[in-house]
C-alpha cells in the first residue's frame, strides 16, 4: 500500500505499524499508481518543489469558518520528475513526528519507502513490485527487524488503475479486500471494503470539481444507507493549486488545511 497519501484522508489503519503516530500508508492514498507522478496523484499544477501543509481544527465564528487549534503539519519535497523524495510530519507543537523517504527505479516507479522515527531509527520499510507496464502488483511492509508485517496483491485495469487489492497477514491468511471504480478520466469514484469472507463492510463514493479536486466523499453502511457525508471547499493560487481546504462533516466544519507551495 504505497503512499499517495492525499493526506488524504486515512481510511484504512495499518496493521502491525510500530507507532500509531506514523503516517497512514493506506492504499486509499495510493490507488491509481501506474507511472503517474505524485504531482499528478496530488492534482498539482506546475513544477512544485515543496509543500508545507498544516491541518487545523475548524471553528465557526460569525458564520465564517476559521482555523482553530493546529492538529499537525507535513512537508512534502519533490524531485524535478514530480515525485516525492521526502516527507516530514510534525506534531502540533512543532517537533518532528516522523520522516519518510522514497526510492525509484529508472521508470520512476516507487520501489521502496522508509518511515523513520523522530530519533532517526527505522520504523517501517515498504517494498513495491511492478509489471512490465509499470503497474504495481505487489506491496510488502516490514518491521525494523525485517519481519513481514503484511503483503498486498493488486489487480489493475487496462488503464493502469488499481481495481482490487487483497491484503494478507504474515502467515499468508487474507485479512482485507478492497475494490475501486473510476470515471473516464481515471478519477476514483468508488471504494468498497470487504472482510476476508467477502462481506461488504462499507463503501465510499467521490465527486470532483472542474479542477479535479475532491469536493464530496460519502461513506455508506453495508446496507447502502449513508453513514457520513464529507464536503470540501477550496481557495487556489495562480497555478490553480489549492492553498486552503475546508472539510465539513455532515455540513458541520471539521478541519481546515493550509498550504504554502514553492515551485522550481
Amino acid at each position: 500500500m504505497a503512499m499517495k497519501k492525499f493526506n488524504l484522508i486515512p481510511l484504512i489503519s495499518l496493521l502491525f505499524v510500530f507507532c500509531t503516530s506514523l503516517p497512514d500508508e493506506s492504499t486509499e492514498q495510493n490507488a491509481n499508481q501506474k507511472q503517474k507522478s505524485d504531482w499528478s496523484e496530488m492534482n498539482l499544477n506546475g513544477q512544485v518543489k515543496l509543500i508545507r501543509e498544516s491541518t487545523y481544527k475548524a471553528v465557526e465564528r460569525n458564520g465564517e469558518v476559521q482555523m482553530g487549534e493546529r492538529k499537525d503539519s507535513t512537508i512534502y519535497i519533490f524531485n524535478d520528475k514530480g515525485n516525492k523524495i521526502e516527507m516530514n510530519g510534525y506534531k502540533p507543537e512543532g517537533g518532528l513526528d516522523w520522516r519518510s523517504t522514497y526510492q525509484y527505479d529508472s521508470n520512476q516507479n516507487n520501489i521502496e519507502r522508509n518511515i523513520f522515527k523522530p530519533d532517526g531509527s527505522l520504523g517501517v520499510n515498504y517494498i513495491s513490485k511492478y509489471d512490465s507496464s509499470g503497474n504495481i502488483i505487489e506491496d510488502m511492509s516490514y518491521d525494523p527487524t525485517g519481519s513481514l508485517n503484511w503483503k498486498s496483491i493488486y489487480k489493475n485495469d487496462n488503464n493502469g488503475n488499481i481495481i482490487e487489492e487483497k491484503m494478507y497477514k504474515p502467515e499468508g491468511r487474507l485479512d482485507w479486500k478492497y475494490t475501486w471504480k473510476y470515471d473516464g478520466n481515471g478519477k476514483k469514484i468508488e471504494t468498497n471494503f470487504y472482510k476476508p469472507d467477502g462481506t461488504l463492510t462499507s463503501k465510499q463514493t467521490y465527486k470532483y470539481d472542474d479542477n479535479a479536486n475532491l469536493i464530496e466523499r460519502n461513506r455508506y453502511n453495508p446496507d447502502g444507507s449513508l453513514k457520513t457525508r464529507y464536503t470540501y471547499r477550496y481557495d487556489y493560487d495562480k497555478y490553480l493549486n489549492w492553498i486552503k481546504r475546508i472539510e465539513l462533516e455532515n455540513d458541520v466544519p471539521l478541519s481546515v488545511w493550509q498550504r504554502e507551495i514553492e515551485y522550481f
